[in-house]
This record gives structure tokens, sequence and C-alpha cells, in this order.
């Protein structure tokens, strides 16, 4: 049998495989970005032994944040502060993880010196007095290798606590000042009107 129209099958095919709709493209694999510590930073890089510390720190792009030692998981946050307890000079790491399993890493050291000095408490028996009245100045103290009262003139040794009396003749500011191991000091001050 002769076809009468042999071109008729070829067209008849091309206009099928035209009006079919193209196979969806293939979408390219999501490329993640890789994670990134944009700070690390400590308000104070040294402490006195038994004292905490802030560490702050940022991070972008993370699955998961750590800090070590000991290892403790931490928020993926753009700015955070938490407290450490180094119980001697040590180096922090704080890695930060993407969603391939790319790390970045970075260190802080928090440097522990010696406990350091503090004035836990200073009192005056009174604020106001009539001339050549007595008054006693107390204290309390922590780390501390001396304290100074001024006036009258009073140097007591690592007491925790310390006493002295005063008569003033006039309005006097009392400046008491703690001396720790490394010289540092920590004072306060106190006014006793004389009326």
């Amino acid at each position: 049998m002769r076809t009468l129209f042999p071109g008729c099958l070829a067209l008849v095919c091309a206009l099928f495989s035209a009006c079919s709709s193209p196979p969806p493209p293939v979408a390219a694999p999501k490329v993640e970005a890789p994670p990134k510590i944009t700070q690390l930073y400590a308000p104070q890089p040294a402490v006195g032994a038994g004292e905490t510390a802030k560490i702050c720190y940022g991070v972008e792009n993370a699955r998961s944040v750590w800090i070590t030692p000991p290892m403790r998981e931490l928020s993926r946050a753009l700015t955070r502060c938490i407290e450490v307890e180094p119980a001697r000079t040590t180096t922090y790491t704080l890695t930060a993880e993407g969603g391939g399993g790319t790390r970045v890493s970075q260190d802080i050291t928090i440097a522990v010196g010696p406990p350091r000095v503090s004035l836990v408490n200073v009192n005056v028996s009174a604020v106001d007095v009539r001339p050549g009245d007595a008054v006693t100045i107390c204290y309390t103290v922590a780390n501390a290798r001396g304290v100074t009262i001024e006036p009258p003139g009073f140097h007591g040794g690592s007491a925790a606590r310390g006493c002295v009396t005063h008569r003033p003749a006039q309005t006097t500011t009392y400046v008491v000042t703690a001396t720790g191991a490394d010289g540092e000091h920590d004072r306060e001050e106190v006014t006793v009107r004389v009326r």
C-alpha cells in the first residue's frame, strides 16, 4: 500500500513533540555560606583567682556553636556574652560549624592572677557630730595585705576586719584604702560632718 502523504507522519510527530512540555530544569544544589566568627573578646582579659570572667562572641551562618574547655553548647547569636570560671590562666576555643560540616575556630585567653583586694564594707558610727565627738570607722576587706585610714593615719595589717576611733574638729572625709598582693588598691571615702 502506498502512502499518499509520505511527509505527513514526520510532520505530525514534529508537531506532537513540540506541544509536549520540556522537562523541568534541574535545580542547582544550594550552597550554604561558610560559618564565620565575627567577634570574640573578653571585656576583662585578666581576673583574680576565684572570680568569674566574661567572654563575648558573635557568629554567622552557623548550625551549631560551642566553647571548650569544658565543652559547652552556645546559642547561634550575632552578639552574646557568657560567664566562665577559670581556676588558672585558660585558653578557650570557640568553634562554629556550618551546614556542610565546615568548622571555624578561634582562641581567647583569660589570665588568672592572685585574688584581688576588695573593700567589702566601710561603716562609720555617725555622719553628723559636734566638734570633738568620737567617730568610729570600721571596715571589712578581702585579700588585703594592708589597710590605711587617713586621717588619722591608721595602718592596719591583713586582718579581714578592723576599726579606728577619731575625734574630728571639723568636717572630715576619711579615706579607707586596702592594698593587695600585687600592689593594687581598693578605696572608699566617707564624710563626717562636724557642726
